[in-house]
């Protein structure tokens, strides 16, 4: 890699102005290895390292796997270690990476240990530029802000290549990859084709029902394989299913409230609001049998 090039990224100058005075004074006039953790840790720590090598002799560089493995114990040998990643999400990570470089701390007569990210949720790190809000609406325990990016680029477009999207997370397409299967794998994404709801549809209708359980079971099991049924969801009040579909024209809801909802037994009131196309979403997956 030419030299210094990764100081003109954005997010390795965000990193190094949060937080590059502070390593410095860790690091003091002793000889010192920075540690990069996995593909985002690699890309912040070949940063800083290349930043810091600008103002003092003797750093070294390695890579580690967050269990240990991969690293090239002779450059952590006597000296004081920083081990940086991108994000603490849950703080697993972090402590499989600190209890591993911990036992190794005393055979490589290593001087300290620390730990630097940009973002921080737990409060672990020795060094970090910001934390996540706590409010956010997605699971900070599957997702971090990389993965985020992933999905939305993605979400736009399915096909999108793993080289189009390394170039605006930072990661290599490999890293792309690897985080994109492992998010699959974990049920956190899916990949699927979707039907544009604009193109075929002119209208929308929610409908609010008034049954018994049993009914409304039974009203649930039908309409959730339902091709115009696109949001259905239990209720508490009065009203006790929540049915939003969307038609071609006026006529398709009026015989879908007659034949599938008033027609049943159990149900005792409704209520129905006709509008536009929903704002949200724009696509979805109607059941195709």
């Amino acid at each position: 890699m030419p030299k210094n090039t990764l100081l003109k990224f954005k997010p390795i100058q965000k990193f190094i102005k949060g937080i590059g005075q502070d390593i410095k004074k860790y690091f003091g006039k002793d000889k010192s290895c920075i540690v990069g953790l996995g593909d985002d840790g690699v890309f912040y720590g070949v940063g800083l390292h290349q930043w810091l090598s600008q103002q003092k002799k003797g750093i070294t560089f390695t890579t580690m796997d967050d269990n240990g493995k991969g690293l090239e114990e002779e450059k952590v040998k006597g000296r004081k270690v920083l081990m940086v990643d991108n994000d603490i999400i849950t703080g697993k990570g972090y402590k499989r990476a600190m209890e591993a470089m911990k036992a190794k701390k005393e055979r490589l007569k290593i001087k300290n240990i620390k730990f630097a990210v940009l973002c921080d949720r737990t409060g672990l790190a020795d060094f970090s530029v910001e934390g996540y809000s706590a409010y956010a609406p997605w699971s900070l325990e599957k997702l971090d802000g990389t993965d985020l990016k992933i999905i939305q680029a993605l979400s736009g477009d399915g096909r999108k290549s793993f080289v189009e999207i390394a170039k605006k997370t930072r990661l290599s397409p490999v890293g792309v990859k690897n985080r994109v299967e492992r998010l699959i794998d974990e049920g956190v994404l899916k990949i699927q084709g979707l039907l544009n709801i604009g193109k075929c549809y002119s209208i929308s209708a929610t409908v609010e029902v008034e049954a018994d359980q049993k009914t409304i079971s039974k009203l649930i099991e039908k309409f959730e394989k339902f091709p115009l049924v696109y949001h259905l969801v239990k209720t508490s009040g009065r009203y006790n299913l929540l049915i939003s579909i969307i038609a071609p024209n006026l006529e398709n809801v009026e015989n879908f409230i007659a034949k599938e909802i008033r027609g049943d037994p159990g149900v005792k009131h409704i209520d129905v609001n006709v509008g536009e196309l929903p704002i949200i979403p724009k696509v979805w997956n109607p059941p195709i049998s």
